[in-house]
């Protein structure tokens, strides 16, 4: 009777413990498994920009248009400070490509305000992941740092329309007829 009583008050104690030791042995596994789903992430877009940059390449505009706009990366990094600057880099070039596209269009002014927007909500997003990545060592439950959570969520959204109307303008204007007198 008095074991069975041990064993009840011991092994709550005991499963403690054992948490205590996965949480402080798994916390540094964690960061390099969530590196490595973070960088496959961003290779995807990659290989979306060069299945856009092929179409494009091929004047089929609507497919690279199609494949730029999934190519933007917006998702939260939490683990990879570089990963960061490459992402920054990597929509530098999506916006490239897609002003290269609108200077290929057969009008004689293109006026984007799609594009300026974009990419003024890149740059403030690039300026937020900097400083989410700052409070990584802090807490989950700090406020700061869901705050920056929240307001990177909001981000995307609002980037990701963006991105949908800078597409969709360039797809009007690219099938736009010119009426030549």
């Amino acid at each position: 009777m008095s074991t069975v009583l041990v064993a009840f008050v011991l092994l709550p104690i005991a499963l403690a413990l054992i948490a205590g030791l996965v949480l402080l042995l798994g916390r540094p596994l964690v960061f390099p498994a969530l590196a490595a789903v973070e960088r496959a992430r961003f290779r995807r877009c990659l290989a979306r920009a060069a299945r856009g940059d092929a179409h494009l390449h091929g004047r089929l505009i609507e497919a690279g248009l199609r494949e730029l706009e999934a190519a933007f990366c917006l998702m939260i990094v939490r683990s990879d400070t570089r990963l960061v600057e490459q992402i920054a880099r990597h929509h530098a070039g999506l916006l490239a490509r897609l002003l290269a596209v609108a200077d290929d269009l057969p009008h004689e002014r293109v006026r984007l305000f799609a594009l300026a927007k974009v990419d003024r909500l890149l740059d403030r997003r690039g300026e937020m992941q900097r400083a989410y990545l700052q409070l990584r060592g802090r807490g989950a439950r700090d406020g700061r740092r869901i705050q920056l959570e929240r307001e990177l969520r909001r981000n995307a959204r609002d980037t990701r329309a963006a991105i949908r109307e800078l597409i969709s303008d360039l797809h009007v204007l690219s099938t736009r007829k010119v009426a030549y007198q």
